[in-house]
């Protein structure tokens, strides 16, 4: 996880952890950054609530690729809500590369994450 942002927010330290772990591709640490009743949606799946959820979510498509890697270019917030976007690169099971942009919302409470949406088109994996 790399953050180029010129732009920083109270959201930037929260944003860099989540991103971290999820670039880790360790499911159990993404879901420590959500309360017990998140709604998360990645791309067009399904929207999914709860820590549980997530966690599950977050195991299935980590085994579905090799690696991954986000450069969050842009960081703003308005409130409670933190919005990033950026590049993630994608390393397939096959070895071969795929690179993307994304953009995601968090709404944040207390220093949890209760909303969670990542906007990604994951159809070339």
């Amino acid at each position: 996880m790399k953050i180029t942002s010129k732009n920083m927010t109270e959201h930037t330290p929260l944003i860099a952890d989540l991103y971290s772990a999820v670039d880790a591709m360790d499911a159990n640490s993404v879901a420590s950054f959500v309360t017990d009743d998140v709604t998360f949606q990645l791309g067009n799946f399904d929207i999914l609530t709860g820590r549980k959820g997530v966690e599950n979510a977050n195991a299935s498509f980590f085994e579905t690729i090799k690696a991954m890697r986000h450069t969050i270019t842009g960081i703003w917030a308005s409130g409670s809500t933190a919005f990033c976007d950026g590049l993630v690169h994608y390393t397939r099971k096959d070895l071969s590369e795929h690179e993307v942009p994304f953009a995601t919302r968090l709404e944040i409470q207390n220093g949890k994450i209760t909303d969670y949406r990542v906007y990604v088109d994951i159809s070339g994996l």
